[in-house]
């Protein structure tokens, strides 16, 4: 095993030298978050992008009647990495099987379902293409099988 003293990357570009790039917005569920990174990597090609995970992914951006201080922060966090980056692209990505979707704070607001995510995605989708009209906005929905994720475009 390595020592966890210290570790030294490899080397990389300097963000700036890669574009626009791209915002992403995914659930930081252990369970998908390295099928996550593997779809971003190799599925769409994403060498780097900014990113916000958070338990729920875009949930975190649809309170705004519910819990209003999280929607604000959520908010802020991509407004913020948008001004920064400016990217070309936003990917937002929701799975089944989502533990903040069906924790009993939310399941009563919208039924914490599949459905409520499917929703959401679109939702959001929406308001970020109004609010920030030059990038792209694509939605993505992972489910597991077995050791692998199937991502499906929405």
């Amino acid at each position: 095993m390595a020592s966890t003293r210290s570790y030294r990357s490899r080397p990389v570009g300097a963000a700036h030298e890669f574009g626009a790039g791209a915002l992403v917005v995914h659930c930081s569920d252990p369970r998908y978050v390295p099928h996550f990174q593997d779809f971003l990597r190799n599925g769409l090609g994403l060498e780097h992008y900014a990113l916000v995970a958070v338990p729920g992914g875009v949930h975190a951006l649809t309170l705004t009647e519910y819990l209003p201080k999280f929607a604000w922060v959520g908010w802020r966090w991509v407004s913020f990495l948008e001004n920064l980056i400016q990217p070309a692209r936003v990917v937002l990505i929701g799975h089944h099987d989502c533990r903040w979707y069906q924790d009993a704070r939310f399941v009563h607001h919208h039924g914490g379902g599949d459905d409520a995510q499917h929703a959401d995605l679109r939702r959001v989708r929406t308001e970020l293409q109004a609010r920030f009209p030059d990038a792209a906005v694509e939605t993505w929905y992972a489910q597991l099988d077995g050791l692998q994720a199937a991502f499906a475009r929405e």
